[in-house]
């Protein structure tokens, strides 16, 4: 079963990438993934009303960001999306128009808050030090019965590759499970990012996404044009010579 990595075709693709989304990230479960997914229903029937919601907002979000380039590794025996990649790819300072993302997937309620509260905590370390032109790579993921065949790294490769032909520095923001990964690939941790949405009014809304969601470690990570990086002797994004 070859697998071959390709751009996502933005038409046709973003149903069954999604679903091989949710699918990888379910196992082994990665709670945060909550915040970017409207709430789970009981039954089959709602399961895939929430993937069709996210995938057609997933492909607007492409279409209306011209640094959003979406990969897909492909089982060319099936034709299977096995695994996918979302790279942001930034020739100026991503940050020099800064937007907030309105969160309309979820319940006008405590849920919403807690969300814009996660999304502002998590875009926040890699404001104060990624205001540069860069390679970002937002979500990775690969699925279940596809790991440990080279999948991710593929999109690695490829990422490493665009960064190095740009002359930029690549960014990232990985959970634990992913962490290994990307220090094979010579990442660097600059930032521990514990992020702890907090409210002194939770109402019901809130306090379940809180326990859908709860506390997320993350780790922003880096790597230096072309990873020229010398323990000891590179200086870190946000350090001082």
């Amino acid at each position: 079963m070859p697998l071959e990595l390709r751009e996502l075709d933005p038409k046709v693709d973003f149903p069954a990438l999604t679903k091989c989304l949710a699918e990888s990230y379910d196992n082994p479960v990665q709670k945060f993934v909550n915040v970017y997914f409207a709430p789970r229903g009981e039954g089959k029937a709602a399961e895939e009303d929430r993937l069709k919601e996210a995938a057609n907002r997933f492909a607007e979000w492409h279409a209306h960001d011209p640094s959003s380039y979406w990969q897909k590794v492909v089982d060319t025996d099936t034709g299977e999306i096995v695994g996918g990649a979302l790279w942001n790819i930034h020739t100026d300072n991503p940050f020099a128009h800064p937007h907030n993302l309105e969160v309309t997937w979820l319940p006008d309620d405590g849920s919403r808050t807690f969300a814009e509260e996660f999304l502002q905590q998590y875009g926040t370390p890699r404001a104060l030090v990624g205001q540069k032109p860069q390679v970002y790579l937002f979500i990775i993921f690969t699925s279940p019965a596809y790991r440990r065949r080279g999948v991710a790294q593929q999109f690695m490769t490829w990422g490493m590759e665009k960064a190095d032909k740009m002359g930029v520095e690549m960014f990232l923001d990985a959970t634990t499970v992913g962490i290994p990964l990307y220090e094979a690939n010579k990442f660097v941790c600059v930032k521990e990012n514990i992020i702890t949405p907090e409210t002194k009014t939770p109402n019901e809304g809130w306090k379940k996404m809180e326990s859908q969601v709860g506390t997320v470690p993350l780790y922003l990570m880096w790597r230096p044009i072309n990873g020229n990086y010398v323990e000891g002797e590179t200086v870190l994004p946000g350090s001082s010579e």
